[in-house]
């Protein structure tokens, strides 16, 4: 029983002797692999992951996806996506990235419904990288007849001067029993 409570003890010692080497050497290993992905996306073109028409979002990955892009007039929608290839900045150990977001709602017809620039701005600076970003977009239908509508989303990155274009077609309904029971 000596023996194994010496073994232990120099097991803890041998360990704790080269924990903090370890760490460091894995904190290193990440820290390199995220100036890689910062470099990965910084050259990728700019664009929209996972956009998605929601009944609701609670964080980055976690919303309840409409079944089909059939909402119900009257209702509040909500479209989340993850800007891909957002530009991140780096000066003086401080990493920056800054975007706008317009939404334009348009009538199958092309008619423009709605028209808000820069409705959603992102600036954001700190000393650890930002690797996934979302966004969100609300939409109430107030009183928006019947029929199909294109969302449209327009990514400004500021601090790359691009640009990049997504469009969503969606079918409003009506509240009535018989829009319920096709739902």
């Amino acid at each position: 029983m000596r023996r194994s409570i010496i073994a232990v003890i120099l097991t803890i010692l041998v360990v704790g002797m080269y924990a903090p080497r370890l760490y460091a050497q894995d904190q290193n290993s990440v820290s390199a692999l995220k100036q890689q992905i910062i470099d990965i996306q910084n050259q990728g073109q700019l664009g929209f992951r996972n956009f998605t028409l929601c009944s609701s979002i609670v964080n980055y990955g976690e919303y309840t996806p409409y079944p089909d892009a059939r909402v119900k007039a009257g209702s509040t929608i909500y479209f989340y996506y993850e800007p891909e290839n957002i530009y991140t900045e780096r000066v003086a150990g401080m990493y920056h990235i800054s975007f706008t977001q317009d939404m334009i709602v348009k009538t199958s017809s092309g008619e423009t419904m709605l028209e808000s620039p820069d409705a959603l701005k992102f600036d954001y600076k700190s000393r650890s990288p930002v690797l996934d970003v979302y966004a969100v977009n609300s939409l109430k239908l107030g009183q928006l007849p019947a029929g199909k509508y294109v969302f449209i989303a327009v990514v400004h990155d500021k601090l790359r001067n691009a640009d990049a274009r997504h469009e969503f077609t969606f079918e409003v309904v009506d509240q009535s029993p018989s829009a319920d029971s096709q739902q």
